[in-house]
């Protein structure tokens, strides 16, 4: 009850923001007659898992091997939570009388995509820390980003869903076999990686930093 109440904040502030970027994409159907950016509530919905997944880790406080079964699914869903920040690309689709709007609406979904991704990063963190070091929590912390960047390069650019790892394990593996024993042949998908996982531990950092000088 503890780890609930202090998420309560955190989860009515979220509500509200989850909420206006309804109300902003509501407006755009009514305005356009269009339900092209309803994939949003989705990829938030998606975005939204992990920090469920983080948040009944802690309050349960599982045993060793329910944690790792845990933290696995958790670590395979956390990518959809950035992910939404490549959504800006469907903005060439707009109209210039739009585009400023589509560009709010978008931006409200990723921002809280973002937020609510590190927000279950956050809470893993701190289950981390009861089972290693600070030190060795923190470069977990950033591999986990690292391999953020990476899962969003698997969904955006390859298409693969968080799901195939069950539906199409194989297919999956592939890709990524190759990517590992071709590093040369895949300058782009190490280069995406990096950069999107870069982006994600500086702002990680940034905000964790803040929280700790509070």
């Amino acid at each position: 009850m503890e780890t609930i109440y202090k998420q309560l904040p955190f989860i009515k502030g979220f509500t509200g923001s989850v909420l206006f970027g309804c109300l902003l994409l509501l407006t755009r159907i009514i305005k356009t007659d269009s339900l092209y950016y309803t994939f949003l509530v989705w990829n938030l919905f998606l975005a939204c898992v992990p920090y469920g997944i983080a948040l009944l880790l802690k309050i349960s406080n599982p045993g060793r091997f329910v944690f790792w079964i845990g933290f696995s699914v958790w670590l395979v869903f956390l990518p959809n939570s950035p992910y939404i920040l490549t959504d800006i690309q469907h903005i060439r689709w707009s109209t210039l009388s739009q585009i400023w709007f589509d560009v709010l609406l978008i931006l409200s979904f990723a921002v809280n995509g973002l937020i609510v991704g590190f927000a279950s990063l956050n809470l893993m963190q701190e289950q981390l820390k009861e089972r290693f070091s600070k030190k060795t929590t923190h470069f977990i912390i950033y591999i986990i980003l690292l391999l953020c960047g990476f899962g969003i390069y698997l969904g955006r650019v390859l298409r693969w869903n968080s799901w195939d790892i069950l539906q199409n394990p194989m297919g999956i593996l592939s890709d990524i076999a190759k990517r590992i024993l071709f590093p040369i042949q895949h300058t782009n998908t190490w280069a995406f990686t990096i950069g999107f996982g870069g982006f994600l531990i500086i702002t990680y950092r940034l905000i964790y930093h803040y929280q700790q000088k509070r």
